[in-house]
């Protein structure tokens, strides 16, 4: 039987989950300064991390993926575990380098190395990922994976609201957003991740109930008489997820929902109490 193995970016927030530990997860690395990295939840757990950002929220950080060299030694070693395939799902590559990263590393090994840019992150990310492996356990090929993974990509939508633009603006993953940093830091805007991959602004809102009204006002039309997996990822938000649980099931009575952190490497785009309410249709 063929041997695929599933790589997966910790921006997924996998760890959150359970998941099969044969999935290898990629550490991004959270960076505060110049003299202080992290590996992503290996070093620092989101729990950890927003009770950093929220008392020093002028400390910004930064997030930069896994090195070239580390993904090198785990091919080399799944070549050396007999693995013929490899297949890497990867965060939107609009709002990181490592899509491209893990296609130019391919090259470099003798593995066949294939890269799947998820054009989302968090737990749709992670949703892919879990397939993936599912599939790649019943002897499907990479070939055979993508299209389900396609799918699933083609059927994904979050909306999310954040307490503060000041990370996304910092970073620069904010896009469609005008006006002067000052304004922009006094919105609480509702926030989508678009079918490219790119965070857009959808209506700019002042205050942050009035945000979450609007996350939960446009996933409950979205998903009108659809059969849809709910999930919820959020910054250390717990009292925000229990409204949007208990606003759900008010309409929903019956569905599941999903929900997990966003990992430090996520959060430190979003901020702390950032929240985003997701679906993914099913086939």
């Amino acid at each position: 039987m063929n041997k695929t193995a599933i790589l997966v970016c910790s921006n997924a927030g996998l760890d959150y989950l359970e998941y099969p530990k044969d999935i290898i997860i990629l550490r991004s690395v959270i960076h505060f300064g110049t003299d202080e990295s992290y590996n992503d939840f290996i070093d620092m757990d989101a729990k950890t991390f927003y009770e950093r950002i929220t008392k020093d929220p002028d400390d910004v950080p930064k997030t930069s993926y896994v090195s070239v060299g580390k993904m090198i030694e785990y091919f080399e070693e799944l070549e050396k575990e007999g693995y013929e395939e490899a297949l890497v799902i990867t965060i939107s590559s609009e709002l990181s380098g490592l899509y491209e990263a893990v296609k130019r590393t391919a090259n470099e090994v003798n593995i066949k190395v294939t890269a799947f840019d998820s054009k989302t992150l968090a737990y749709a990310e992670a949703y892919m990922a879990l397939e993936a492996h599912r599939l790649a356990s019943e002897g499907k090929m990479v070939k055979d994976i993508l299209p389900y993974l396609e799918q699933i990509r083609d059927n994904d939508r979050i909306y999310f609201a954040v307490n503060t633009l000041l990370y996304l603006v910092k970073n620069g993953r904010l896009s469609k957003l005008s006006g002067t940093l000052g304004t922009m830091l006094q919105l609480k805007p509702l926030l989508m991740l678009g079918d490219n991959g790119k965070v857009e602004t959808v209506e700019k809102i002042r205050t942050i109930h009035k945000a979450h009204q609007r996350v939960l006002e446009k996933y409950i039309e979205d998903t009108k008489d659809l059969d849809v997996i709910t999930y919820i990822s959020h910054a250390h938000a717990d009292e925000y997820v229990d409204w949007f649980k208990k606003e759900i099931h008010k309409v929903y009575p019956d569905r599941e929902i999903i929900v997990a952190y966003l990992t430090p490497v996520v959060g430190a785009h979003t901020g702390p109490k950032g929240i985003g309410v997701g679906y993914i249709k099913k086939p």
